[in-house]
């Protein structure tokens, strides 16, 4: 639920900005921000830089707050892969809405149609719903996996035609092979919502008008920056017109090929070799 506080005084004018992914990029493989990533993004932030989470991640879920990785001023953040788009303070509650867009009871059907036999969860605000098929416990140990990775809880209904979400996730063996089935379905992006690969077992939905680029936009606008005063950090395929447009993107090693292709150059470490520090520290020693 969003709060109205005033921002936080500590807040300063700053003339860049760091665009940073989450899960396979800050997150190590326990999805935490390692002490050396939280370090040189402090570093980051006393440089000059605005701090701008962008993430499949939304308020369901669990997200470092500004005062987790030291930054000592209100942060940015692009969530629900460009769904929402808040200004939150140190504690992470949010104190402004730049942006938030719902899907479409169609946009929602189409969804629903395709996973008919999977497990579907939906993120509305800070709730988060899930829809089993009947009789497959392998569903329910990947919802349990699912959520206790993300930090979420997921409240399990019968239904979820009636609701109206930020983002629809669909948990899957095979989510490469249930993306480009999609994508065989004539017409099927022509709503503006497409879904592409987001981890091992599972697959998010992504807004084509509103992804993180455009969400990294309406944060850019509202602080006066552009997007050559980027750097992007990321590794998924949600993560490619951003780090495409920024004025420097980097991607994971090992990160996926949308991502890799997309990217200025891909880091020699992984994110759990705090890929994210050792660039930051390149990238802060050039900057002086």
């Amino acid at each position: 639920m969003e709060k109205q506080l005033e921002p936080n005084n500590s807040d300063r004018r700053k003339n860049k900005m760091l665009c940073l992914d989450l899960d396979g990029t800050t997150y190590n493989s326990s999805h935490r921000v390692s002490k050396a990533n939280a370090e040189m993004i402090s570093q980051a932030s006393n440089s000059g830089y605005e701090i701008c989470i962008c993430s499949g991640r939304g308020p369901t879920m669990y997200v470092p707050t500004a005062r987790e990785l030291g930054v000592e001023c209100d942060i940015y953040m692009v969530g629900y892969n460009g769904a929402v788009v808040y200004k939150l303070d140190e504690e992470g509650r949010i104190i402004k809405k730049l942006f938030e867009t719902l899907m479409t009871e169609a946009q929602v059907k189409k969804f629903l149609t395709v996973a008919e036999d999977l497990t579907v969860e939906m993120d509305i605000g800070d709730k988060l719903y899930a829809k089993l098929p009947e009789g497959e416990g392998q569903n329910m140990i990947m919802l349990e996996n699912h959520t206790k990775l993300c930090g979420s809880n997921a409240e399990i209904i019968s239904s979820l035609d009636s609701k109206s979400p930020n983002k629809i996730t669909v948990l899957t063996e095979d989510p490469r092979g249930f993306v480009e089935g999609c994508k065989e379905i004539e017409g099927f992006d022509d709503d503006g919502i497409a879904i592409v690969v987001a981890g091992p077992y599972w697959c998010e939905t992504i807004n084509l008008g509103h992804d993180k680029e455009v969400g990294i936009q309406l944060v850019l606008d509202e602080i006066g920056l552009t997007f050559e005063d980027c750097t992007y950090f990321g590794d998924g395929a949600n993560d490619a017109t951003g780090l495409a447009r920024c004025g420097l993107g980097i991607a994971m090693k090992g990160a996926k090929p949308e991502a890799i292709v997309s990217a200025d150059r891909v880091s020699k470490w992984t994110n759990d070799e705090d890929a994210v520090a050792k660039e930051l520290e390149r990238i802060l020693k050039l900057d002086k």
